[in-house]
């Protein structure tokens, strides 16, 4: 029981020093971003405008795309009435004795 006790109270701890003291915070003023990330960022845009700029005729010659395929209900139509209608089926009148089935 003591160990079980005390796994449970180690997992909280942990949990308690894993939990972050400040506020979360997406602004940029806490944390500079640095000279690495401006250049990869550049390097990003760069890349992004080439790729833009070699692929625009072949975007330009294949034309507008297909339209997705149609997922919707079955058309609504009916099919027409068969030509011969069959008579209802016969019942047997039931057995004027019931015995026992033994």
């Amino acid at each position: 029981m003591r160990f079980k006790a005390a796994l449970v109270s180690l997992l909280v701890a942990g949990a308690i020093a894993a939990a972050p003291l400040s506020s979360a915070s997406a602004r940029d003023f806490h944390h500079g971003r640095g000279l690495l990330f401006g250049l990869l960022g550049l390097g990003a845009v760069a890349a992004v405008a080439a790729a833009t700029i070699v692929t625009a005729p072949v975007v330009a010659l294949a034309g507008p795309p297909a339209p997705p395929p149609y997922y919707g209900p079955p058309p609504g139509y009916y099919y027409p009435p068969p030509a011969y209608y069959a008579p209802p089926p016969a019942y047997y009148a039931p057995p004027a004795v019931y015995t026992s089935p033994r």
